[in-house]
């Protein structure tokens, strides 16, 4: 079985500035250090045409169903890698999503989308799939990840717009709105 996932989170800045956040190395190495639980970046590359950046991360197996955390044991891993395209002359950009669980066959994979949605306001968007093959328990994890996906666009936004006043590209009222919705 296979789940769907479509989100979208907005952004009360554009997505330009979004796009240069995203691909940016300072960025990811205190993205990863807020996160904490032992995650790093493993690979941040830049090229004319993809910026990759990869990140092995510490899951708590305690959020996961009992079944689960036998087959798991005390640590579970994931390897995330977000790549996004150069901006677009209109503003947008486009990328990709892929997450791997390390002993768990566990793989979430999606197309990654900035869109303008005014001069100071865009989205990004996630469309992908998550897939767990594993008998009896897979349905169970995919509903699980498929779960964390809106908690995760969440913390991502409140740690970046954190992070955005804190380069004072954006004001503090920005982070405010971000966190009404």
């Amino acid at each position: 079985m296979t789940l769907s996932i479509d989100q979208c989170t907005e952004y009360p800045c554009s997505a330009e500035l979004l796009h240069a956040t995203l691909t940016d190395e300072t960025y990811w190495s205190d993205r990863v250090r807020d996160i904490g639980s032992g995650s790093r970046v493993v690979r941040h590359e830049v090229t004319a045409d993809l910026t990759t950046s990869e990140v092995d991360q510490t899951l708590d197996p305690d959020a996961m169903p009992k079944g689960v955390r036998r087959l798991v044991g005390s640590t579970m891993s994931a390897r995330c890698t977000e790549r996004w395209r150069p901006i677009r002359p209109d503003g947008s950009a486009v990328g990709d999503y892929r997450l791997v669980t390390a002993g768990v066959p566990v793989v979430m994979a999606g197309d990654l989308a900035l869109e303008p949605r005014g001069e100071h306001s865009c989205a990004l968007i996630f469309r992908g799939t998550v897939e767990a093959t594993m008998p009896v328990v897979g349905p169970v994890l995919e509903k699980m990840m498929a779960g964390d996906v809106d908690r995760g666009f969440s913390a991502e936004r409140e740690f970046t717009m954190r992070w955005l006043v804190a380069q004072g590209t954006v004001p503090p009222t920005a982070s405010a709105q971000s966190r009404r919705g």
